[in-house]
């Protein structure tokens, strides 16, 4: 938590790289202190679309820490990693790719679901997460593509292959 000022500092910082200010408030939902709701409040609609969904992602979990469902859903991570979002409950592969590729699902939850895939780690999940990287914000592609870099799984090489090959994906 002493990281915190300099984190909001940063992502105050416009002037800043946007990848700067994304990883800033990543960071600040990671540490998930309630202090830090208000400044990811100020910049969730941020016009820069990788540092709004970040505050927006940052505030969910922030939120989730603080209630009773944190209980339920925090299985133990395989991956020792402090994701921006925690699992969904238990669903079937398929229940949890449909919700990880509905646009029209919040971030959030589409965040829970491909976290649940990655624990998973069968192919079926690894082939739900492939799709994923063909839907969804740049910021999104690039977290299905961390994921499955964390499974390294034969399995995710064609889809990761594909998603480097297009020059037309974000840097």
């Amino acid at each position: 938590e002493s990281a915190n000022p300099v984190l909001v500092k940063i992502l105050e910082d416009i002037t800043q790289e946007p990848m700067v200010r994304h990883e800033a408030a990543e960071a600040l939902g990671a540490i998930g202190s309630p202090e830090n709701l208000c400044v990811l409040e100020k910049y969730k609609d941020d016009p820069v679309i990788e540092v709004a969904e970040t505050c927006q992602l940052a505030l969910e979990r922030i939120k989730w820490l603080q209630s009773p469902d944190i209980k339920e859903a925090s299985s133990v991570n395989p991956f020792k990693s402090i994701d921006p979002a925690p699992p969904t409950n238990t669903r079937t592969i398929q229940e949890l790719k449909e919700m990880l590729l509905n646009e029209c699902e919040t971030l959030f939850n589409r965040y829970r679901a491909m976290f649940s895939l990655r624990n998973a780690r069968t192919k079926e999940a690894v082939l739900a997460l492939g799709a994923g990287l063909k839907c969804g914000s740049a910021l999104f592609r690039h977290e299905v593509a961390f994921v499955l870099g964390q499974l390294q799984d034969e399995c995710s090489v064609p889809f990761l292959k594909e998603s480097l090959e297009d020059e037309s994906e974000n840097e």
